[in-house]
């Protein structure tokens, strides 16, 4: 039987599947309006980028910035101070 994932590589794919479905829309997203044909023309005509390129080279873009930010999400919540117990919200009683 397989042992269970560590709290640290649970964030670590939580980061990672979290940011590749926001990569992912955001590429739909951004390439409805800007046709990644275009891309090319951003390097004056030095590389021959076509649409699938345009695309990869735009999700994988997106991935590394959701990414990023995910990660230091993750980080700024794993590492944050414990609040005093008389500032931890109360659980409302039921009765």
């Amino acid at each position: 039987m397989q042992e269970p994932w560590s709290r640290n590589r649970q964030a670590v794919a939580i980061a990672l599947w979290v940011s590749f479905l926001a990569a992912a829309v955001g590429t739909m997203v951004l390439f409805a309006y800007i046709d990644p044909d275009m891309l090319g023309y951003a390097t004056h005509g030095k590389l021959d980028v076509g649409r699938h390129l345009g695309s990869a080279i735009g999700f994988f873009f997106l991935w590394f910035i959701c990414a990023g930010a995910a990660a230091v999400t993750a980080y700024l919540v794993r590492t944050a101070p414990k609040r005093p117990r008389r500032f931890r919200r109360q659980k409302e009683s039921r009765g």
